[in-house]
């Protein structure tokens, strides 16, 4: 399996004299370690922007469903 640049999506590939991970395209050099570490923290930056996306519409959705209420209903909010 290939494995992808977290900077630019290209080929890296095992350098065995730096001993390690290095980019075709950009040149970026990291250990394997480094490498795992780095796709971690994407993934997880991903799952949090995913849930603030979430919160968002969900506060959208609760304001459209006050905005629609008649006007007695609103007032015991």
């Amino acid at each position: 399996m290939p494995h992808r640049c977290p900077e630019c999506a290209g080929k890296m590939t095992y350098n065995p004299n730096l001993k390690s991970m290095v980019c075709n395209s950009c040149g970026l050099s990291l250990t394997r370690y480094e490498l795992d570490n780095y796709w971690k923290k994407i993934k997880e930056q991903n799952l949090s922007e995913a849930d603030e996306s979430e919160k968002k519409k969900q506060r959208k959705k609760d304001w459209l469903d006050w905005y629609s209420k008649s006007k007695s209903d609103k007032e015991r909010y």
